[in-house]
């Protein structure tokens, strides 16, 4: 992922699966494929977009087992954002605001004390705590935070209106990450012709 592909500086992650015909005869290779939150046996997806809903990451498709954070981790999400990114994403990825990234030394210029910050931040919504409730400023943070995420889904909503990618896949395996891939890629080019037309109608007004 390079900088300029996060005009932003948000990088908002999100995962997405997709129900897949029943693989082989293995029962250990279809427990990997079977996802519990789908109930189904599906290929997940890892995206990441900027804040203008432009698709700047696609993650190679992994069974549907992999938990959404676990495939953050493997993924090395974090540190492959630029320096200076904040990152947002959703309550399956609780614990990516703790992580640990690599961080930066920078100096105070009045004290000029030395110290080390996150080169990368994180932030997910708060999760209510068993047999309490959230904050009244937790809950403002968090529905701040959704309303910035929500552009993520919208994303992944538009590649899905793409026939392929919204039923169940039935062709091989080995292509899906490609046509992944080329879905997005069209995605982007239309998204920047409506923002186009977006810009042109507002310059007219």
């Amino acid at each position: 992922m390079l900088p300029e592909q996060l005009e932003d500086g948000l990088a908002l992650i999100d995962a997405t699966e997709q129900r897949v015909s029943r693989p082989g005869k293995n029962n250990e290779i279809r427990k990997l494929f079977f996802s519990g939150k789908q109930h189904e046996f599906t290929l997940k997806t890892q995206l990441a977009t900027d804040g203008n809903w432009h698709i700047a990451a696609v993650s190679v498709p992994v069974p549907g087992s992999i938990h959404d954070k676990k495939l953050c981790d493997q993924l090395q999400t974090l540190e492959r954002l630029p320096t200076g990114c904040e990152a947002a994403a959703d309550k399956g990825y609780q614990g990516l605001a703790t992580d640990t990234v690599s961080t930066l030394s920078t100096r105070d210029v009045e004290t000029g004390v030395e110290k080390q910050v996150p080169r990368v931040k994180a932030y997910t919504p708060f999760k209510k705590p068993k047999g309490q409730k959230l904050t009244e400023e937790q809950k403002a943070f968090n529905r701040a935070l959704a309303s910035i995420r929500i552009r993520v889904e919208h994303c992944i909503g538009w590649i899905k209106n793409w026939k392929i990618l919204s039923e169940r896949f039935r062709c091989s395996h080995s292509i899906y990450g490609l046509v992944m891939q080329t879905i997005c890629g069209l995605v982007n080019q239309q998204t920047l012709r409506w923002q186009m037309v977006k810009g042109a109608s507002a310059y007219c007004a």
